[in-house]
């Protein structure tokens, strides 16, 4: 009797392992995804189909997708039966920008007593593309050089177009000429109008996108860092200036050296977004150095945005070489103390500004979009030391 039963579990175990076997040699799928590209905070779709081609049925299948997309997990089970298929969709929350591999599945195959489990890798694995977040920065305006005698007021009120978009509530600094009577009367707060900026009275053509990616520059932790900041900075301009129009150029030093000459169109700003995707800010080169390189690539009458954090004082006397060639220079400082760093954004800013430049701060936590509002912010070192 324990020689008739041995043989029996031996068969079974044999017969089961081949079960096993044969049933994920047939196993099959396939897996298309709506997009090759995406940016963080949008989703895309991703559709699986997973076949059994014998006529063998399986009691429990488990796929798992092979990726590194941060945050995302793709994990089911189920059976199929012979010469059946399953599907199944997915969306994909994209929280990161980078570069990344997906689609590629890994099949694990039990038999129906749970004696064996065999896997199997199936697809080949297909690269996604996140772009870095997008702002939409409709009144950032790299403002043109001051005629003689027209006031700061007067450019402002020129960048503005007549169209006015919406109301809100009446803040300090704003023209009593825009107060909405009929609202603030409705409402008992005074409100004034904003208009739709005018996206046709500019006098350059090209404009140069110079984030800072020099590793020593770098400050903060996890997304909340100076590179991530300065990332989606330069990510938000180059698309708000292409969008209108406008030739746009970048340079950078960082994992590699970036450069792309200021072309328009979408394709160019495809290009541009995903080098921006796959960034890093490992370079070895400082920016002042990198500028100094590349400072006969600024014509005159263009502008040159630079991202940098407020520790960076050897950009002044390059930036300055470049106002000396006609060329508008706006310095969009990150305030280093609130990244973690040890210098306040004020001393940089008031050198900045004293030699000619347009200065913009941005500090960890608060709202890009609002920081860098030309009617709010302006070459002004009273503002900048009013915020401190």
């Amino acid at each position: 009797m324990l020689w008739r039963l041995f043989v029996f579990f031996v068969v079974v175990l044999l017969l089961s392992y081949l079960w096993t076997r044969l049933s994920i040699r047939g196993i099959g799928s396939r897996v298309e995804k709506s997009s090759d590209y995406c940016q963080v905070g949008e989703c895309f779709t991703e559709e699986f189909t997973v076949f059994n081609r014998s006529k063998i049925p399986t009691s429990l299948i488990e796929v798992q997708e092979d990726t590194d997309l941060p945050g995302y997990r793709n994990m089911v089970a189920f059976n199929l039966s012979s010469q059946s298929s399953h599907c199944w969709r997915t969306e994909v929350y994209c929280q990161r920008r980078g570069k990344y591999s997906l689609g590629a599945l890994t099949v694990r195959a039990t038999d129906p007593f749970g004696f064996f489990s065999l896997s199997r890798h199936l697809g080949e694995c297909q690269n996604v593309i996140v772009y870095p977040e997008i702002l939409d920065l409709p009144f950032f305006r790299a403002l043109p050089r001051q005629e003689s005698g027209a006031s700061p007021r007067h450019w402002l009120a020129s960048e503005f177009g007549p169209n006015a978009a919406r109301v809100r509530e009446y803040t300090s600094g704003d023209s009593l000429r825009n107060i909405h009577w009929r609202t603030t009367a409705h409402t008992g707060t005074l409100m004034v109008k904003e208009f739709e900026p005018d996206r046709t009275n500019y006098a350059f053509k090209n404009i140069w996108i110079v984030p800072d990616m020099h590793q020593a520059s770098q400050l903060g932790e996890g997304e909340e860092t100076t590179e991530e900041y300065g990332i989606t900075i330069a990510a938000s301009l180059t698309q708000k200036y292409i969008d209108s129009g406008k030739r746009v150029g970048l340079i950078a030093s960082g994992d590699q050296s970036y450069l792309f000459p200021p072309e328009a169109g979408g394709q160019h700003l495809q290009h541009i977004l995903q080098a921006l995707a796959v960034m890093k800010a490992t370079g070895k080169v400082p920016l002042d150095t990198l500028l100094a390189s590349q400072i006969e690539r600024f014509d005159a009458g263009s502008a040159v945005i630079v991202i940098t954090s407020s520790d960076n004082l050897g950009v002044t006397q390059s930036l300055r070489h470049a106002i000396d060639r006609g060329v508008i220079v706006i310095a969009i400082l990150l305030d280093s103390l609130s990244f973690g760093g040890r210098t306040s954004a004020a001393n940089t800013a008031r050198s900045l500004i004293s030699n000619g430049l347009h200065v913009y701060v941005i500090r960890r936590g608060l709202g890009i979009a609002r920081a860098l509002d030309s009617r709010l912010t302006f070459s002004s070192i009273q503002y900048i030391g009013d915020k401190m």
